[in-house]
């Protein structure tokens, strides 16, 4: 039998953390969340169904220390790098599109192209000869596949990740929840109003 899931006040909200791109159920770890409803989690990481996996979509990406926000930055010849400013809750150059665990990439939603690397440069690019690069959460901390974090002034830095490194903290917000591979406009989580 599955959990119920109803809308609360923030107060109240139960806590949710992430593992294999799913949702799962602090207080009841057994369960996760597939669809817009709770199911118990039946086999193991074998088992996982990638139809049931989350992602973020159109989110702010912020620093409390800095409170400097992921920002498209404009560069010579064109080329458009991941830099940071000062969160504004209305820049869609400020909309980026992440993962929730494993590798993912990060996707500008306002140009609707993946970060990748070409001639050792990072940027958003949709040149055939670039190579996607992938990223990570570990400690609240988005780091490269070479293990290295994004500072609070949103560059990426060159030194070893540290748990105890708190100023790096990212902070996800006013994202949407999608399914990883959605399919309609079922595959995005939101609340069903009931109308009697």
């Amino acid at each position: 039998k599955g959990l119920d899931l109803i809308a609360v006040d923030k107060d109240k909200a139960a806590p949710f953390f992430t593992s294999y791109s799913r949702f799962i159920s602090f207080q009841y770890p057994t369960y996760h969340l597939v669809d817009n409803h709770m199911e118990l989690i039946i086999g193991g990481i074998k088992d996982i169904d990638v139809t049931n996996m989350w992602t973020l979509k159109n989110c702010n990406i912020f620093n409390d220390v800095s409170g400097k926000s992921f920002d498209l930055v404009s560069g010579g010849k064109g080329k458009i790098f991941l830099g940071g400013n000062k969160y504004d809750a209305t820049s869609n150059s400020q909309r980026f599109d992440i993962g929730l665990s494993g590798k993912w990439t990060i996707m500008s939603s306002e140009l609707q192209l993946h970060m990748a690397e070409r001639k050792n440069e990072l940027r958003f690019t949709d040149d055939k000869k670039a190579s996607i690069t992938r990223f990570r959460w570990n400690a609240r901390q988005i780091i490269s596949s070479k293990g290295h974090p994004y500072t609070p002034d949103m560059i990426l830095s060159t030194a070893d990740f540290k748990f105890e490194n708190t100023v790096n903290t990212m902070r996800p917000r006013n994202c949407g929840i999608s399914k990883l591979i959605p399919i309609g406009w079922n595959d995005h989580l939101a609340w069903r109003i009931m109308r009697s």
